[in-house]
């Protein structure tokens, strides 16, 4: 027979687990947030939270209760569930945005760092293409002529010789 102590101590584990499960909710939410997922990743998701919290909630009454599921244990799921959802699930959602928008901000940051000398490069290397291509294009009448000449001195050269 539990004591009354023993059914406390079970009950705030469970509620204790029930404030976790909901924080793995909010996790779940925000990596939905940030991956824009559809419905193929959102159902990959869930299988996956409704897999880590049936673990979870198995382990907790195995370990708490030795596998005994009484009406009190359900109720400290639920209730600690409800309690995370009212009281740090709004601030929790806050931290885990900022923490996500940091992160982007910071891992874009390095990335233009990395990528800075590559994009000088490819200016340098636009730069001199456009140079190239004015000089070509100042230069084309002459080259034009010149092929010209050198088609007519050919030709010229080619009439000269005799068949036989």
């Amino acid at each position: 027979m539990l004591t009354a102590s023993n059914q406390a101590w079970i009950f705030l584990s469970t509620v204790y687990a029930g404030f976790l499960i909901g924080f793995l909710y909010d996790c779940c939410r925000m990596i939905r947030k940030m991956i824009r997922a559809g419905v193929v990743v959102t159902g990959i998701l869930d299988l996956l939270f409704w897999s880590i919290i049936g673990m979870l909630s198995y382990l907790v009454v195995f370990y708490v209760n030795d596998g005994n599921v009484r009406l009190y244990t359900i109720a400290g799921f639920f209730i600690g569930w409800i309690l995370y959802a009212l009281t740090l699930s709004p601030f929790i959602m806050k931290a885990l945005d900022w923490i996500y928008r940091t992160l982007a901000k910071l891992i874009n940051w390095t990335v233009n760092v990395i990528l800075w000398p590559f994009r000088m490069l490819g200016k340098a290397a636009l730069r001199s293409l456009k140079w190239l291509k004015e000089r070509i294009k100042q230069g084309e009448p002459k080259v034009r002529n010149k092929i010209r000449s050198f088609i007519r001195k050919t030709v010229k050269k080619q009439g000269n010789k005799k068949e036989f």
